[in-house]
């Protein structure tokens, strides 16, 4: 199939897959902007009164250190001895880090809920932004059409649920910078660089290109 592109021709195979590269590019450019999005919703957040509970337990757990460590004149043995048999101390702060989990969830649901099913659903190519900018596209392989609305839905409740909301209980922070090596390790499995989510979601990433449907 032969496309021109700024007045250079391009023979691409039909439904053809692009570069690892650019599939890379494409999903590690979304996850930036996951990231900055996130982190402006959850400090947003905090200056609300959703996070009221959140800032009672936090304050209140870290007064009971203080004055833990202010009765043990700073030694460190005796403070961590004192905190670890403090029932009030240990329930105070499971129940601050609990709501913040909770908060940060709504954060990520909401940033995810625009980046990964809004922005993909308006579109007819049903990309995202990462995959507008590299010209590639969601493909429904059994098909052989664009994605469906309900892929990109399951698509979504994929990347909240497993690489969000459970990840991130495990591993934080670094849950942004372990999605792409996940996801990069999938891809080496298999010759059509699929991960798991494309896989049970029914979808291949293709050259938009190659797509004679999507015009």
């Amino acid at each position: 199939m032969a496309k021109s592109v700024n007045g250079r021709e391009i023979q691409l195979e039909p439904n053809s897959r692009p570069f690892l590269a650019k599939r890379l590019i494409a999903d590690g450019f979304d996850t930036v902007l996951l990231f900055g999005l996130f982190m402006l919703l959850t400090a947003w957040i905090m200056t609300t009164p959703l996070a009221g509970t959140y800032t009672a337990h936090y304050e209140r757990f870290r007064a009971i250190e203080a004055e833990t460590s202010a009765q043990y004149n700073n030694d460190a043995a005796g403070i961590s001895e004192a905190l670890s048999g403090n029932e009030e101390y240990r329930s105070e702060r499971f129940a601050a880090a609990l709501h913040s989990y909770i908060l940060k969830a709504v954060c990520c649901l909401a940033a995810e809920l625009v980046l990964f099913l809004a922005i993909p659903l308006l579109r007819k190519d049903r990309a995202t932004v990462g995959k507008i900018m590299t010209g590639v596209m969601p493909f429904h392989l059994r098909r052989q059409a664009r994605a469906e609305w309900y892929q990109i839905l399951y698509r979504f409740l994929f990347i909240f649920i497993i690489d969000s909301l459970v990840l991130y209980l495990f591993t934080g922070i670094w849950t942004f910078i372990l999605v792409p090596v996940i996801r990069l390790s999938e891809m080496l499995l298999n010759r059509n660089n699929r991960t798991v989510c494309d896989g049970i979601t029914g979808i291949m990433i293709i050259e938009k290109l190659s797509y004679n449907g999507i015009n």
